[in-house]
Protein backbone atom coordinates (compact mmCIF):
# COMPACT_ATOMS: atom_id res chain seq x y z
CA UNK A 1 0.00 0.00 0.00
CA UNK A 2 1.37 3.67 -1.20
CA UNK A 3 1.63 5.93 2.04
CA UNK A 4 0.48 8.60 -0.89
CA UNK A 5 -2.68 6.93 -1.34
CA UNK A 6 -3.30 7.43 2.59
CA UNK A 7 -1.61 11.30 3.20
CA UNK A 8 -3.34 14.32 2.13
CA UNK A 9 -1.04 17.32 3.98
CA UNK A 10 -3.00 20.51 4.98
CA UNK A 11 0.30 22.66 4.72
CA UNK A 12 3.99 21.95 5.04
CA UNK A 13 3.90 22.40 9.26
CA UNK A 14 1.69 20.15 9.32
CA UNK A 15 1.20 16.38 9.51
CA UNK A 16 -0.38 14.47 7.10
CA UNK A 17 -4.58 14.74 7.59
CA UNK A 18 -5.68 10.96 8.50
CA UNK A 19 -7.89 9.07 6.54
CA UNK A 20 -9.89 6.12 8.29
CA UNK A 21 -8.48 2.57 7.03
CA UNK A 22 -11.13 1.31 4.80
CA UNK A 23 -11.89 -2.59 5.67
CA UNK A 24 -9.76 -3.60 2.99
CA UNK A 25 -6.50 -1.95 4.53
CA UNK A 26 -7.41 -3.35 8.04
CA UNK A 27 -7.59 -6.76 7.05
CA UNK A 28 -4.00 -6.54 5.16
CA UNK A 29 -2.58 -4.85 7.95
CA UNK A 30 -3.78 -7.67 10.23
CA UNK A 31 -2.56 -10.28 7.84
CA UNK A 32 1.00 -8.52 7.76
CA UNK A 33 0.73 -8.73 11.95
CA UNK A 34 -0.67 -11.98 12.43
CA UNK A 35 1.97 -15.19 12.23
CA UNK A 36 4.29 -12.71 13.74
CA UNK A 37 5.37 -14.86 17.23
CA UNK A 38 8.63 -13.15 17.84
CA UNK A 39 7.64 -9.88 19.71
CA UNK A 40 10.76 -7.87 18.27
CA UNK A 41 9.93 -8.84 14.41
CA UNK A 42 6.33 -8.41 14.93
CA UNK A 43 6.92 -4.47 16.58
CA UNK A 44 9.12 -4.31 13.55
CA UNK A 45 6.13 -4.66 11.32
CA UNK A 46 4.08 -2.91 13.59
CA UNK A 47 6.27 0.37 13.48
CA UNK A 48 6.93 0.34 9.44
CA UNK A 49 3.02 0.29 8.96
CA UNK A 50 2.30 2.97 11.51
CA UNK A 51 5.44 5.37 10.12
CA UNK A 52 3.32 5.44 6.98
CA UNK A 53 0.27 7.31 8.51
CA UNK A 54 1.67 9.01 11.44
CA UNK A 55 5.31 11.08 11.77
CA UNK A 56 6.39 9.03 15.06
CA UNK A 57 9.79 9.42 16.17
CA UNK A 58 10.31 7.06 19.37
CA UNK A 59 7.31 4.31 20.51
CA UNK A 60 8.38 2.30 23.84
CA UNK A 61 6.52 -0.74 24.77
CA UNK A 62 6.20 -1.03 28.63
CA UNK A 63 4.73 -4.42 30.24
CA UNK A 64 5.30 -6.48 33.13
CA UNK A 65 7.58 -3.41 34.54
CA UNK A 66 9.73 -3.62 31.43
CA UNK A 67 10.41 -0.87 29.35
CA UNK A 68 11.43 -2.08 25.34
CA UNK A 69 12.54 0.72 22.73
CA UNK A 70 10.27 -0.80 19.67
CA UNK A 71 11.48 2.04 17.52
CA UNK A 72 14.82 4.24 18.28
CA UNK A 73 13.68 7.07 16.61
CA UNK A 74 14.14 10.71 17.47
CA UNK A 75 12.35 11.72 21.10
CA UNK A 76 10.17 14.49 20.34
CA UNK A 77 8.25 17.13 22.68
CA UNK A 78 4.95 15.68 22.37
CA UNK A 79 4.21 12.09 24.29
CA UNK A 80 1.07 10.48 24.72
CA UNK A 81 0.67 6.87 26.22
CA UNK A 82 -2.26 4.44 25.40
CA UNK A 83 -3.31 1.04 26.96
CA UNK A 84 -3.31 -2.46 24.91
CA UNK A 85 -5.64 -5.23 25.85
CA UNK A 86 -7.09 -8.27 24.39
CA UNK A 87 -10.11 -9.21 25.42
CA UNK A 88 -9.64 -7.38 28.44
CA UNK A 89 -6.09 -8.64 29.24
CA UNK A 90 -3.93 -6.19 29.66
CA UNK A 91 -1.15 -5.90 27.55
CA UNK A 92 1.02 -2.84 28.60
CA UNK A 93 1.22 0.62 27.11
CA UNK A 94 2.29 1.51 23.83
CA UNK A 95 4.67 5.44 24.14
CA UNK A 96 4.60 7.48 21.10
CA UNK A 97 7.38 10.30 20.88
CA UNK A 98 5.60 12.71 18.42
CA UNK A 99 6.95 16.37 16.60
CA UNK A 100 3.77 17.44 17.05
CA UNK A 101 0.26 17.26 18.97
CA UNK A 102 -1.70 14.42 17.33
CA UNK A 103 -4.85 15.15 16.68
CA UNK A 104 -8.69 13.61 17.20
CA UNK A 105 -8.35 11.71 13.70
CA UNK A 106 -4.43 10.61 14.35
CA UNK A 107 -5.65 9.10 18.44
CA UNK A 108 -8.54 7.53 16.55
CA UNK A 109 -6.27 6.11 13.96
CA UNK A 110 -4.57 4.90 16.97
CA UNK A 111 -7.18 3.23 18.38
CA UNK A 112 -7.75 1.11 14.80
CA UNK A 113 -4.14 0.20 14.65
CA UNK A 114 -4.07 -0.59 18.25
CA UNK A 115 -7.37 -3.22 17.94
CA UNK A 116 -5.53 -4.76 15.10
CA UNK A 117 -1.86 -5.00 16.88
CA UNK A 118 -3.61 -6.30 20.54
CA UNK A 119 -4.31 -9.94 19.03
CA UNK A 120 -0.91 -11.12 17.50
CA UNK A 121 0.83 -9.48 20.72
CA UNK A 122 -1.03 -11.08 22.98
CA UNK A 123 -0.11 -14.41 20.77
CA UNK A 124 3.51 -13.64 20.53
CA UNK A 125 3.62 -12.70 24.52
CA UNK A 126 2.26 -16.00 25.02
CA UNK A 127 4.60 -18.15 22.77
CA UNK A 128 6.84 -16.46 24.58
CA UNK A 129 5.96 -16.87 28.27
CA UNK A 130 5.63 -20.71 27.40
CA UNK A 131 9.00 -20.54 25.55
CA UNK A 132 11.05 -19.26 28.84
CA UNK A 133 8.60 -21.45 30.65
CA UNK A 134 10.76 -24.09 28.94
CA UNK A 135 14.20 -22.13 29.37
CA UNK A 136 13.68 -21.93 33.70
CA UNK A 137 14.34 -23.74 36.27
CA UNK A 138 10.83 -24.13 38.20
CA UNK A 139 12.29 -23.92 41.44
CA UNK A 140 13.96 -21.08 41.72
CA UNK A 141 13.19 -19.42 38.47
CA UNK A 142 16.76 -18.67 37.00
CA UNK A 143 17.09 -20.02 33.80
CA UNK A 144 18.55 -23.52 33.78
CA UNK A 145 21.12 -26.03 32.13
CA UNK A 146 19.59 -26.08 28.47
CA UNK A 147 19.28 -22.23 28.89
CA UNK A 148 22.94 -22.15 30.22
CA UNK A 149 24.11 -23.83 27.14
CA UNK A 150 23.03 -22.10 24.61
CA UNK A 151 23.69 -18.58 26.35
CA UNK A 152 27.10 -19.65 26.96
CA UNK A 153 27.73 -20.59 22.85
CA UNK A 154 26.02 -17.36 21.90
CA UNK A 155 28.44 -15.32 24.60
CA UNK A 156 31.50 -17.17 23.36
CA UNK A 157 30.25 -16.23 19.43
CA UNK A 158 30.36 -12.79 20.16
CA UNK A 159 33.41 -12.90 21.63
CA UNK A 160 35.12 -14.70 18.43
CA UNK A 161 33.56 -11.39 16.75
CA UNK A 162 34.10 -8.67 18.52
CA UNK A 163 36.64 -7.42 21.50
CA UNK A 164 34.14 -8.12 24.26
CA UNK A 165 35.45 -10.20 27.75
CA UNK A 166 33.18 -12.87 28.89
CA UNK A 167 33.89 -14.62 32.35
CA UNK A 168 31.84 -17.72 33.04
CA UNK A 169 31.31 -18.08 37.22
CA UNK A 170 30.35 -21.29 39.09
CA UNK A 171 28.84 -21.39 42.73
CA UNK A 172 28.37 -24.50 44.49
CA UNK A 173 27.01 -24.69 47.51
CA UNK A 174 29.10 -26.04 50.78
CA UNK A 175 27.22 -27.69 53.42
CA UNK A 176 23.98 -28.20 51.44
CA UNK A 177 23.70 -31.77 51.51
CA UNK A 178 23.25 -32.02 55.52
CA UNK A 179 20.10 -29.76 55.30
CA UNK A 180 18.29 -31.88 52.88
CA UNK A 181 19.37 -35.01 55.46
CA UNK A 182 18.66 -33.26 58.67
CA UNK A 183 15.44 -31.26 57.75
CA UNK A 184 14.46 -33.06 54.58
CA UNK A 185 13.76 -31.43 51.00
CA UNK A 186 11.36 -28.55 52.19
CA UNK A 187 13.42 -26.67 53.85
CA UNK A 188 16.32 -27.76 50.79
CA UNK A 189 13.94 -25.75 48.76
CA UNK A 190 13.64 -22.87 50.54
CA UNK A 191 17.48 -22.42 51.25
CA UNK A 192 18.12 -22.76 47.16
CA UNK A 193 15.55 -20.17 46.43
CA UNK A 194 17.45 -17.69 48.74
CA UNK A 195 20.63 -18.54 47.19
CA UNK A 196 19.33 -18.08 43.84
CA UNK A 197 17.81 -14.65 44.88
CA UNK A 198 21.17 -13.21 46.44
CA UNK A 199 23.29 -14.76 43.18
CA UNK A 200 20.79 -12.43 41.26
CA UNK A 201 21.06 -9.70 43.66
CA UNK A 202 25.06 -9.67 42.93
CA UNK A 203 25.18 -9.21 39.11
CA UNK A 204 24.12 -6.84 36.91
CA UNK A 205 20.47 -6.78 35.57
CA UNK A 206 22.13 -7.52 32.38
CA UNK A 207 23.78 -10.46 33.41
CA UNK A 208 21.93 -13.96 33.44
CA UNK A 209 21.97 -16.38 36.60
CA UNK A 210 21.76 -20.10 36.07
CA UNK A 211 20.84 -23.42 38.06
CA UNK A 212 22.83 -25.96 36.40
CA UNK A 213 21.35 -28.70 39.01
CA UNK A 214 21.30 -29.64 42.47
CA UNK A 215 23.49 -26.89 44.36
CA UNK A 216 25.54 -26.27 41.36
CA UNK A 217 24.85 -22.41 39.78
CA UNK A 218 26.35 -20.42 36.53
CA UNK A 219 26.72 -16.96 36.03
CA UNK A 220 27.56 -15.41 32.20
CA UNK A 221 29.00 -12.05 32.52
CA UNK A 222 29.82 -10.12 29.40
CA UNK A 223 30.96 -7.19 29.13
CA UNK A 224 33.63 -8.93 32.18
CA UNK A 225 37.21 -8.63 32.99
CA UNK A 226 38.98 -10.66 35.87
CA UNK A 227 37.99 -7.36 38.05
CA UNK A 228 34.50 -8.03 37.51
CA UNK A 229 34.42 -11.71 38.77
CA UNK A 230 36.14 -9.99 42.20
CA UNK A 231 33.25 -8.10 42.54
CA UNK A 232 30.88 -10.55 42.06
CA UNK A 233 32.29 -13.25 43.74
CA UNK A 234 32.92 -10.66 46.91
CA UNK A 235 29.14 -9.59 46.78
CA UNK A 236 27.67 -13.46 46.86
CA UNK A 237 30.22 -13.88 49.48
CA UNK A 238 29.22 -11.32 51.68
CA UNK A 239 25.32 -11.43 50.84
CA UNK A 240 24.87 -15.58 51.84
CA UNK A 241 27.00 -14.10 54.88
CA UNK A 242 24.78 -12.37 56.01
CA UNK A 243 21.59 -13.97 55.62
CA UNK A 244 19.64 -15.14 58.06
CA UNK A 245 18.27 -18.26 56.68
CA UNK A 246 21.89 -19.88 54.79
CA UNK A 247 23.73 -18.67 57.70
CA UNK A 248 21.80 -20.97 60.59
CA UNK A 249 22.32 -23.58 57.96
CA UNK A 250 26.23 -23.07 57.52
CA UNK A 251 25.66 -22.80 54.37
CA UNK A 252 28.65 -21.02 52.78
CA UNK A 253 29.68 -20.76 48.81
CA UNK A 254 32.62 -22.38 46.96
CA UNK A 255 33.31 -20.04 43.33
CA UNK A 256 35.09 -20.88 40.48
CA UNK A 257 35.83 -18.81 37.12
CA UNK A 258 37.09 -18.91 33.59
CA UNK A 259 38.03 -16.32 31.70
CA UNK A 260 37.66 -16.24 27.89
CA UNK A 261 40.79 -17.13 25.58
CA UNK A 262 40.96 -16.90 21.74
CA UNK A 263 40.38 -20.19 20.58
CA UNK A 264 37.61 -21.05 23.82
CA UNK A 265 34.61 -23.16 23.34
CA UNK A 266 31.38 -23.18 25.56
CA UNK A 267 33.07 -26.76 26.76
CA UNK A 268 35.82 -25.36 27.51
CA UNK A 269 35.19 -22.20 29.51
CA UNK A 270 32.78 -24.46 31.62
CA UNK A 271 35.87 -27.51 32.46
CA UNK A 272 37.99 -24.53 33.58
CA UNK A 273 35.47 -23.17 35.60
CA UNK A 274 33.92 -26.43 37.33
CA UNK A 275 38.05 -27.18 38.34
CA UNK A 276 38.44 -23.75 39.18
CA UNK A 277 35.52 -24.51 41.88
CA UNK A 278 36.27 -27.90 42.96
CA UNK A 279 39.72 -26.85 43.90
CA UNK A 280 38.48 -24.53 46.05
CA UNK A 281 36.36 -26.70 47.43
CA UNK A 282 38.89 -28.94 48.33
CA UNK A 283 40.97 -26.75 49.83
CA UNK A 284 38.30 -25.94 52.54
Amino acid sequence: MNASHIKQYTNSDRAPRIVPLGADQRLLLLQKLQGHLDIKVLFEVYARELEKQIDIGRIIWEHDDISNIIRRGAQHTFRQTFSIKFNKQPLGVLQYSTPYKLDPDEISLLHTYHKLLAGPLNNAVEYTRVKNMALLDGLTGLHNRTSFEQDLQHAVAVCERENIGLVMVMFDMDNFKQVNDTYGHLDGDKVLRRFSLLVKEAVRGSDRCYRLGGDEFAVILQPASKSSVKHVTSRVKSLVGQDHLLSSHQISASVGFSVYRQGDNNLSLYERADQSMYRQKRAR
